[in-house]
């Protein structure tokens, strides 16, 4: 192994490296380097592909963290490189090794977060997927053994949350990346942390047990070979998209002799064909009902029925409404962009005052909804705008104070002989216009954006336009929606894809009530007593979060049930992480879902807890103030009026907060940082909360990066600079 080191800060970073040291011992020489260098450098030498890292930990007096690595520590490999895909799993315990092994299930975007996280702290990492490729759910499965994607399937969050901290999606990609487009995403990702060698594809756990003296039992089958593993800890990576929930609890049974097809969402992989030409219903309104119910609405016999036994709040791919008469530019975000900080941190009834206002909110109460002309919703409105003459002040001095920060720093300001016009010079014109129209047009501080799906989303509006539509038509279709929902949208599960709406207002869908019955051979019977004869129902009723390997140790602490099938419920779980009765020998990666947001970006803050538990840096509370805060969030879980169908829910910006600051990860970014780096604490208070907010404190490239990409965020979508 040759390398040439530079050292900078106590920032060690390897500039070249020579291959062949596979299978050989590595000697480091250095003094204290910071964690994340110390990271960086074994990463590039190749020691994430199945290496024992060893390294000892320090604090320092300012409470960062530093890694020390001995004179000469030596850092010895403890298998060779083989360069196959699935890395191999020693079934002995390591011979004089106190590092830990830890065992990751499943490789779609929570379990290769998780195990990158493990693989640059030193654990001994082995992760087991039964597909035979990564990516989870986003992976679309023929064999029907898996749940995964449909084709044409997009996603709903913006890649702005979809990518994790320290390796954003590309700024070519679409807002709303397509499966294809996050599979190579992952894929990508995996090589450049060295993922790939620690990941055993084909392979599925069938059972797990917690051993007396502490660690894991666990079995594994990869096809018809089995073998039973022990290690220290265990990640559970599967996530809540396991087992779909169907036929859902108190659905009707078709009678014998229907021939109509009955089928869960999952199995339309190639929704556009399947549903072509046909009768359909289309059951449910969650992001894959109104997803499915604007195909059935386009390619199905017309019109198409979607049926809901309740309302919905839907809020749509952009900001601002569709329709409206601001016309979306460049700048338009992504409406998960609009879940700012500084609005994630208010109580809910804060968040109601300043989001439940007339006309330009996008929660407004219809003229005809009685509940507008109450005194209730009149101190909601009177109250909702004093919140904003308290709120907007803010953002009005701070771009005040950057605007004069700007200026007293420009060159220019400090000259004496300035004149705001000059005298006419066609030449001079003609030659300054070259320079003022040439690329790039965007200031380089600014997102290079990709706006085809903006184009798109903007272009389907003008044509409603264009027939007579207006954004009061839009907003009534909506606002009823939720009205019939039970509940204003801080307490709704958000659906991002309003396609469908537009099929209701050309009356190619409509809306029936829930199901009753069926009769005949084709007939569906609906609660309100009308009959349609259709082809085939299709019931998008999500998924049961299983876990059937752990079912037993999970059943003997309680939980809850759904007949005889055991679900994994978040609110058992401390944060949606870990369990009291195993404290920190297993986590729950990945079980958490946002109302905004997207998971990948919780899951990745998870892992970064789990991984500061298992290496000592953080703690877990006792068993008992455990369970004294999660029976404090199980009122928070309760207040939702989906708690009882969709569970896990938490609010993005509240909860990554919170386990960022139980992970030792929650920035610095006070008034230090508002005189040192105003943009900066701009960006991090009232921008978005994006996954690279947890990196501002990291050291090198890395941190650098991040605070970079919060203020390029925030400059491209929430400035008019």
């Amino acid at each position: 192994f040759k390398s040439q080191v530079d050292i900078a800060s106590n920032c060690c970073v390897p500039s070249t490296i020579e291959s062949g040291f596979c299978g050989r011992q590595l000697f480091v020489s250095s003094p204290a380097m910071s964690y994340t260098a110390a990271r960086t450098l074994l990463h590039s030498a190749g020691l994430a592909a199945g290496a024992t890292v060893a390294t000892q930990l320090s604090r320092q007096s300012d409470g960062s963290r530093r890694c020390k690595l001995a004179p000469r520590l030596p850092l010895a490999l403890i298998a060779p490189c083989s360069g196959q895909p699935n890395a191999s799993c020693s079934e002995e315990p390591l011979a004089n090794s106190k590092t830990k092994r830890v065992c990751c299930i499943g490789a779609g975007a929570a379990g290769l977060a998780c195990a990158k996280e493990l693989i640059e702290r030193g654990f001994e990492t082995t992760v087991f997927e039964a597909r035979e490729g990564l990516g989870g759910v986003w992976r679309i499965d023929k064999t029907g053994q898996h749940v995964g994607v449909r084709l044409e399937q997009k996603a709903t969050s913006s890649k702005y949350y979809l990518g994790f901290s320290d390796y954003p999606i590309p700024d070519s990609a679409p807002d709303f990346v397509s499966h294809e487009h996050y599979i190579s995403y992952l894929e990508d990702y995996s090589k450049h942390f060295h993922i790939n060698n620690h990941i055993n594809f084909g392979h599925s756990i069938v059972g797990a047990r917690q051993l007396v003296g502490g660690g894991w039992e666990v079995d594994v089958v990869a096809g018809r070979k089995s073998k039973t593993l022990q290690f220290d800890a265990i990640a559970v990576c599967s996530g809540l998209h396991t087992v779909p929930d169907f036929p859902p609890k108190g659905a009707p049974t078709p009678p014998a002799g229907f021939k109509a097809r009955v089928v869960h969402a999952r199995e339309l992989k190639d929704a556009r064909i399947a549903l072509r030409g046909k009768r359909i219903v289309v059951v449910g309104g969650g992001e894959t009902g109104a997803e499915l119910a604007h195909v059935a609405g386009e390619v199905g016999s017309k019109p198409a029925l979607m049926a809901l036994r309740r309302g919905m709040t839907v809020i749509g791919p952009y900001s601002p409404l569709p329709l409206a008469d601001r016309i979306p530019d460049a700048r338009t975000p992504p409406v998960d962009l609009n879940e700012r900080r500084v609005l994630s941190l208010l109580p809910h009834p804060l968040k109601n005052f300043i989001f439940t206002r007339d006309k330009e909110s996008i929660f407004a109460l219809r003229d005809q909804n009685p509940g507008k002309h109450s005194v209730v919703h009149l101190l909601d409105r009177v109250a909702g705008a004093m919140t904003s003459l308290i709120i907007v002040p803010f953002f009005i001095m701070g771009n005040v104070a950057a605007d004069v920060f700007k200026e007293l720093t420009h060159p220019l300001f400090w000259t004496v002989d300035k004149q705001s016009f000059r005298q006419p010079n066609g030449p001079e014109m003609s030659k300054e216009m070259k320079l003022a129209t040439s690329l790039p047009s965007l200031p380089p501080v600014r997102l290079q954006r990709n706006t085809e799906q903006l184009y798109e989303y903007t272009r389907r509006a003008t044509w409603f336009r264009m027939q007579g539509y207006t954004t009061w038509h839009y907003q009534q279709v909506r606002s009823l929606l939720e009205e019939f929902s039970g509940a204003r949208h801080t307490q709704n599960f958000l659906t991002k894809s309003d396609d469908f709406i537009y099929n209701l207002m050309d009356h190619s869908l409509e809306l029936r009530p829930g199901i009753a019955g069926y009769e005949g051979t084709n007939t569906v019977v609906f609660e309100d007593g009308s009959r349609a004869e259709i082809d085939i129902v299709v019931w998008c009723t999500g998924y049961q979060p299983q876990v059937p390997f752990l079912s037993q140790l999970l059943g003997e602490s309680g939980g809850s049930t759904n007949g005889t099938r055991r679900q994994l419920d978040g609110t058992e779980l401390f944060k949606n992480v870990f369990h009291p009765q195993f404290g920190d020998s297993l986590a729950f990666i990945g079980f958490a879902r946002p109302q905004l947001g997207a998971m990948p970006p919780i899951a990745e803050i998870q892992a970064r807890w789990f991984g500061a538990v298992l290496a000592g840096d953080a703690t877990l509370p006792t068993k008992e103030s455990m369970e004294v805060e999660i029976a404090a969030d199980q009122i928070q879980y309760e207040s939702k009026v989906f708690a009882e169908r969709m569970r896990s829910t938490v609010d993005f910006g509240r909860y990554t907060a919170d386990i960022a600051r139980r992970a030792g990860c929650f920035p610095d970014v006070g008034f230090r940082i508002f005189f040192q780096d105003y943009e900066l604490w701009r960006a991090f208070w009232f921008g978005p909360v994006l996954p690279q907010s947890y990196r501002l404190d990291d050291g090198g490239v890395r941190g650098s990066e991040a605070r970079a990409r919060l203020k390029s965020t925030y400059m491209t979508f929430f400035t008019r600079e």
